[in-house]
């Protein structure tokens, strides 16, 4: 029971990514394989939608951080969706390789394609939803507009 409290916070988003891959995947599929739109942008518009939807499940359930104001939020958004543009990235270039250049099926590429960006988000997001690293991004803002 210890070790489960000790990691509740990475369960639980294992559980919601899980989830939001879910979401991801699905996007992808229907919109390039069923609506016939380009890999690239199909990926993308999976990532946008799968990504809104992490942004408030990782927030009030993961890391069990309030609303709070929308200009809170907004900041808070704003970082979270910059650290993801990484991933997108990844995500993007790992897609476009994977199954244009190595003709491998898209669905299983899109599946490995998550869990590698899945861990990678993890931490990102513990770093954005940690309050104690939120002193360190503003001191940081501080300094440079000094």
């Amino acid at each position: 029971m210890e070790l489960i409290k000790k990691h509740r916070d990475f369960l639980v988003y294992c559980l919601f990514g899980f989830m939001a891959s879910l979401i991801n995947i699905a996007v992808f599929t229907i919109s390039h394989n069923n609506l016939k739109i380009s890999l690239w942008l199909a990926n993308t518009i999976a990532w946008l939608i799968s990504n809104i939807f992490s942004f408030f499940v990782t927030k009030l359930y993961v890391f069990k951080t309030k609303i709070g104001t929308y200009k809170k939020m907004l900041k808070e958004g704003a970082y979270f969706i910059a650290s993801r543009l990484f991933s997108l990235l990844f995500d993007d270039i790992f897609m476009i390789v994977a199954v244009l250049v190595l003709p491998l099926n898209n669905i299983v590429i899109k599946i490995i394609d998550q869990l590698v960006v899945g861990l990678f988000n993890y931490f990102s997001s513990k770093w954005i939803f940690n309050y104690n690293n939120r002193n360190i991004l503003e001191k940081i803002k501080n300094l440079r507009s000094k």
